[in-house]
């Protein structure tokens, strides 16, 4: 069983709180570029608006709307990492804790955006997390980070605890003040 996931998003240069301005920086997801909106906008807009009514912020992973991940295999999963690209370049922009995964739709609309209302993954707000300094991808050592796979481009990679912790190691050391990312990195790793 996995202890995490690894899985792209689009890029979002307003943060994943509110929708990009511009959607063409998502041109390697078709979804995206066939329908002109990118539900992963909202992402990390957990402290702006409310919940749904189980307490959950959702957002919405592309890899995961066609397909989600095993439930086998994510029987004790504590934290998926979110990457997105720009300019060429891969980075870790944040991550879910202790996430709830499966389709549905948002049942409080956001009131400026609500045909917005696809999602995929939850967690309490206390377990989400956009890194205020993103981890470039080619500054971690792949093997420690995925063991023997390659990131993948389409889907997701799963990940054993021990490469989940090299990763909370890299992602704290260039945000070493983040309390919150301190607290999370402790209750996925005990």
């Amino acid at each position: 069983m996995s202890a995490g996931i690894i899985v792209r998003i689009d890029w979002n240069e307003n943060k994943w709180e509110k929708p990009s301005d511009r959607i063409e920086l998502a041109d390697n997801f078709e979804f995206v570029k066939d329908n002109n909106i990118s539900y992963t906008c909202f992402n990390f807009a957990h402290e702006i608006y409310k919940p749904e009514e189980d307490g959950l912020w959702y957002g919405l992973i592309p890899a995961f709307f066609s397909r989600t991940p095993d439930v086998d295999k994510i029987r004790n999963l504590s934290v998926v990492f979110l990457i997105s690209n720009t300019g060429g370049v891969d980075y870790i922009v944040g991550l879910y804790a202790f996430p709830k995964i499966g389709n549905k739709k948002r049942k409080i609309l956001i009131d400026e955006y609500p045909t917005y209302d696809l999602v995929n993954i939850g967690a309490e707000p206390k377990n989400i997390l956009r890194f205020e300094n993103y981890i470039d991808l080619k500054t971690l050592n792949l093997r420690k980070a995925l063991g023997n796979q390659q990131i993948s481009l389409r889907g997701w990679n799963y990940i054993e605890k021990e490469n989940m912790g090299y990763i909370f190691d890299c992602i704290q050391k260039i945000n070493p003040e983040n309390e919150k990312l301190k607290q999370i990195k402790f209750k996925c790793l005990r």
